[in-house]
């Protein structure tokens, strides 16, 4: 039996599995030690309170560029004891800005891959970050028609994919997820009794990083890998 015959329902991630993502970030916060460490005292490490406070404000302002950006201005005036001029605050804010107007960039092989994996599974797209921006980004990079649901969620854990199945009729054990957290498209899956495929990115965010767990799922070097590998026996 191929294996695709054990799936009914195929999930994909969206930031970094179809497009690309946190290289965006990852700039942003160049720029933003760039711009705030000339201000702040000798000894402080202007990225690391940058990334505490995103952290600490997750339970508040969630994923996002806009959730981002306030942490961004947060730490701007923390590190600083206040002192950061209002132009670069000014110029952290104007960078968000650009990072939501950004065009996307479908990573390599990611269109085909969903043409021939929709030919024979019903697909569906499971993201979490803001509603506005992962809506926007869906509908301007030409994949929405693959879908037959789209879900932007404030977490993705357990609780959150056996909703979202449990509401779409999908039973977990035939569902395969696809994406390029272990933390948040993989285990939480392979806990409800489904399958995952792990596509790595070349660059993660911190608190995505899992590095101890029991495996279990598959890890392809490409999406583009997948049709084939769901076609195997």
């Amino acid at each position: 039996m191929a294996r695709a015959d054990r799936f009914a329902v195929v999930g994909f991630d969206a930031d970094d599995t179809l497009w690309r993502s946190e290289d965006y970030f990852s700039l942003a916060e160049r720029f933003f030690a760039e711009r705030v460490a000339p201000h702040a005292p000798p000894g402080v490490d202007v990225l690391a309170a940058l990334h505490a406070t995103e952290i600490d404000n997750l339970p508040v302002s969630g994923y996002g560029i806009k959730s981002f950006a306030l942490s961004m201005v947060q730490a701007a005036v923390t590190t600083t004891g206040g002192k950061v001029p209002a132009t670069v605050i000014g110029e952290l804010v104007d960078h968000a800005h650009d990072m939501l107007r950004h065009p996307v960039e479908l990573l390599d092989g990611v269109a085909e891959a969903l043409e021939r994996v929709g030919g024979t599974h019903r697909l569906v797209l499971i993201t979490k970050g803001d509603l506005v921006d992962q809506t926007r980004k869906v509908r301007t990079s030409g994949l929405e028609h693959h879908f037959e649901h789209i879900e932007v969620v404030l977490e993705k854990n357990v609780a959150t994919y056996r909703r979202v199945l449990a509401e779409w009729g999908v039973e977990p054990s035939t569902f395969l997820m696809v994406g390029n957290s272990v933390k948040s498209d993989i285990l939480p899956i392979l806990e409800l009794g489904g399958r995952g495929v792990h596509v790595p990115y070349h660059v993660t965010w911190g608190h995505e990083v899992v590095h101890e767990h029991n495996g279990g799922f598959v890890e392809l070097t490409s999406i583009a890998e997948l049709p084939d590998w769901l076609n195997d026996s």
